[in-house]
């Protein structure tokens, strides 16, 4: 009696112990764009993502600019960079054209945004590298 007691006990400490566990990890936030299941979320997803990629170019491209000694590549770096913007937004809306009037557009527009926004970065990255 007394070896069922004590096993009870420590059944009943055990489960003490881990339950603060079991319930920290029901109140861990999840990520919404994880699962994201209508147009809604996921056009708001894609909106998230896009300004980390917007802030990361905008971030690099000052990282760049401020690396450059000559005025003239300066100012070369910022005509190819707005001309480059030009042809990122056009070049999207020409990616999502069979899209337009649906629900799925703004979505499919974003994503190509932000996918062009990254490699621009990248690309930005890759001229720092070189100098």
């Amino acid at each position: 009696m007394f070896i069922k007691t004590k096993l009870a006990m420590l059944f009943g400490l055990l489960c003490l112990l881990t339950a603060p566990l079991e319930s920290a990890r029901v109140r861990e936030p999840q990520d919404p764009c994880a699962n994201a299941q209508t147009t809604v979320e996921m056009d708001d997803c894609a909106g998230k993502e896009y300004k980390k990629a917007d802030a990361a170019l905008n971030k690099t491209y000052r990282e760049v600019s401020a690396k450059l000694d000559d005025a003239g590549y300066k100012e070369a770096l910022k005509k190819a960079q707005q001309v480059w913007i030009t042809f990122r937004d056009a070049n999207c809306e020409m990616k999502s054209y069979i899209n337009k009037g649906g629900t799925i557009y703004p979505i499919v527009y974003t994503n190509c945004l932000t996918e062009m926004t990254s490699r621009r970065t990248k690309e930005l990255h890759e001229l720092v590298e070189e100098r």
